[in-house]
């Protein structure tokens, strides 16, 4: 069902992303970018990107690499083809494979670092998945998540009206598919808290390094060592 949902919004996705969050979702993926690589110390890491959708984050992540004269390999894996086909275009330099993030397609401790943006809402068993992601990262890998969960602040409810109300009927006009963002609603809804989503990952064998909420509290991000 997500992959069909994924899909059926591929050619639309990166406008109503651009349109909905008015731009902020490109300053999301920045500073969590940015944040996740202080803790990250490698001469030439290895990244993986779950759940890539278009490629969006890797490509932030290279900038930033690129930035402080870093060379790295991009790995970026997805269940929708169609997203991966835009993908391609905008991350060429990047190592694309089409796959489930419950049965990631690379050997135990591939990776340097394991980035997941808006993703991790959608996995279907997420604690096997925690589990693959542990088991691809390094001894002392970084894990990066970026993800929408419902904030209890003045502003976070503010920013939940909004998305409530508005994406939905942005989503549907432009991508003719307004169910596949009422779906993206529910799973915003449904999702734990950065503390509850935390402690799943502490059982699984991470630690906890940062959680940080963006404005206007609709977004947050998470970044933790595989231990």
């Amino acid at each position: 069902m997500v992959r069909e949902l994924f899909n059926s919004i591929a050619e639309r996705y990166d406008l109503v992303n651009r349109l909905t969050t008015l731009g902020l979702d490109k300053r999301w993926r920045r500073k969590a970018c940015e944040t996740a690589l202080t803790y990250l110390d490698v001469k030439k890491p290895r990244i993986l990107d779950v759940a890539c959708g278009t490629g969006d984050m890797i490509r932030c992540m290279m900038k930033r690499l690129e930035k402080r004269g870093v060379p790295a390999r991009f790995y970026g894996l997805d269940c929708s083809e169609r997203m991966l086909e835009i993908a391609r275009k905008k991350v060429p330099f990047a190592e694309l494979r089409v796959g489930n993030a419950e049965d990631i397609p690379f050997p135990d401790g591939s990776f340097d670092l394991v980035s997941v943006a808006f993703g991790l809402r959608n996995f279907s068993e997420r604690e096997k998945a925690i589990s693959e992601i542990h088991r691809v990262l390094k001894q002392g890998g970084i894990l990066l998540l970026l993800e929408f969960s419902r904030n209890e602040s003045p502003l976070g409810k503010l920013a939940w009206f909004y998305t409530r109300s508005v994406v939905p009927i942005i989503g549907g006009i432009l991508t003719g598919n307004r169910e596949a963002y009422n779906h993206l609603l529910r799973s915003i809804e449904a999702f734990p808290s950065p503390e509850e989503l935390s402690r799943e990952f502490e059982k699984r064998g991470f630690e906890v390094l940062t959680i940080r909420w963006f404005f206007p509290r609709i977004a947050f991000v998470m970044v933790l060592r595989r231990v």
